[in-house]
């Protein structure tokens, strides 16, 4: 890898930090210490998931309880594992060739 890709994939990486602060400053500024990192990490999972077409498991689970609250959620495994085959179907269920 080169150089200049590594200066861009840090640059993007500098951006997405950069953009998730943004999105909700007050919730920063507000936190101190220890919770404020940990707000941060969550967030950025959350982005990258996205990114890549996982959705968030909590909000999962927030839209079970509000709206099939008869049924039990999948646990968080089985969550992630149905919406990979659901993103990159095969045939037999396994993966057969690399999704990119």
């Amino acid at each position: 890898m080169s150089l200049k890709e590594q200066i861009r994939k840090k640059l993007a990486m500098g951006k997405i930090i950069k953009f998730t602060v943004l999105a909700q400053p007050k919730k920063f500024l507000l936190l101190n210490g220890i919770k404020t990192i940990q707000l941060i990490w969550q967030r950025l999972q959350q982005s990258f998931r996205l990114m890549v077409g996982v959705p968030d498991y909590q909000t999962y689970l927030q839209h079970m309880a509000r709206h099939h609250a008869d049924l039990a959620p999948m646990d968080e495994k089985t969550f992630y594992r149905y919406c990979v085959d659901a993103r990159y179907p095969s045939a037999s269920g396994g993966m057969k060739k690399c999704p990119c």
